[in-house]
């Protein structure tokens, strides 16, 4: 038998799932003879473990706003939250998951004997292994999470002053694109994992400021969420926090911050009295374990790209884009059928 179950804890109550079911009976023909079993005595059976592209729908037959969402619950989610099993590369390592919540892969095993007489079955031996997962799929399109109320922030305007007397020089517009997904390598845990991001700023000359303005310092950092419940989400999830401004229904991680010294930007005159210039900022994941962005019924894991950049004159500008990381697939391992239909709710 193989299983995935997934478990949630809150104040407000717990919750339980099991999203996969499968059985397997193993043929006579791989009995010994006479299905009689040796004491101390080996035996191997050929076992396969599929993890597929889709779960059954049957498992998420709750309300949902929209298709989008019940495909992306009907995907299955990573092992998570159980330090037993939680790893890369062999190596035991923290998975960052808050004890709220779980998400558990198992294999049992168990040995019957019939009972004619009685018509019925004793067990005499049942084991269970519990198995790490992280499925491996394509690069599906994340979902909208900017829609969503939580604490993104794409664009911000700042007043460039001048330090002393505080006349404004202009104003200054980042603009930062959401950085590209990225990838966890296929059984390669020790490469490193990069994206990009573009930053878009925009200068509107309003005083008599000769020189354009220059970024002082930059810094990054990215922030895993967990979001967990006791009902089902019907939507992308949102923080919540209770009256003392304490998280409800998610758990944060920062993960150490980066930083880069720009040595100037290049403005390039665009219409009047206005600059503009690009900025491309390299992105490496730390070598942590992280897994991929997923949303089950109860429980998603999301990650944000938090930017800081320091203007002299003007307020800091906090961005914040929503990042998907994802698992690369096998090229040689086909999609299961359900994967190739689709889903249209």
């Amino acid at each position: 038998m193989a299983t995935g179950e997934e478990r949630t804890i809150l104040q407000t109550g717990k919750a339980y799932r099991q999203f996969q079911d499968l059985k397997y009976l193993i043929d006579d023909s791989c009995f010994p003879p006479g299905k009689l079993f040796k004491e101390r005595h080996r035996y191997q059976f050929e076992f396969t473990f599929e993890v597929p592209d889709h779960l059954s729908p049957d498992v998420c037959n709750h309300k949902i706003t929209s298709p989008t969402i019940r495909q992306a619950h009907l995907r299955p989610p990573p092992s998570f939250g159980d330090p037993s099993v939680s790893g890369l590369g062999g190596k035991l390592k923290d998975d960052y998951a808050p004890p709220t919540c779980k998400i558990l892969y198992t294999i049992q095993a168990a040995l019957f004997r019939n009972i004619p007489v009685i018509d019925k079955r004793d067990i005499l031996l049942v084991h269970k292994i519990k198995l790490r997962v992280k499925p491996a799929v394509d690069e599906w399109p994340p979902l909208d999470l900017l829609s969503s109320v939580n604490d993104y922030c794409l664009e911000a305007d700042r007043a460039v002053l001048d330090s002393h007397s505080k006349e404004e020089y202009g104003q200054l517009t980042v603009t930062l694109e959401p950085p590209k997904s990225f990838r966890l390598p296929l059984r390669d845990p020790h490469s490193l994992i990069s994206s990009t991001v573009n930053l878009f700023l925009h200068y509107r000359v309003t005083g008599e400021q000769s020189d354009l303005p220059q970024l002082q310092s930059f810094r990054g950092q990215l922030i895993a969420t967990t979001f967990y419940t006791s009902s089902y989400y019907e939507d992308v999830p949102t923080k919540r926090k209770d009256f003392f401004g304490r998280p409800k229904n998610y758990s944060e991680t920062q993960f150490p911050p980066f930083s880069y010294s720009i040595a100037s930007l290049d403005w390039v005159p665009a219409e009047d009295n206005c600059y503009v210039a690009t900025l491309l900022v390299p992105i490496t994941l730390p070598r942590l374990n992280f897994i991929p962005s997923f949303h089950t019924c109860l429980t998603s894991r999301v990650y944000a790209l938090d930017l800081r950049l320091v203007v002299p004159g003007a307020s800091p500008f906090h961005l914040r884009a929503p990042v998907h990381i994802y698992a690369q697939r096998d090229p040689s391992a086909l999609p299961s059928y359900i994967a190739t239909v689709g889903f249209d709710s």
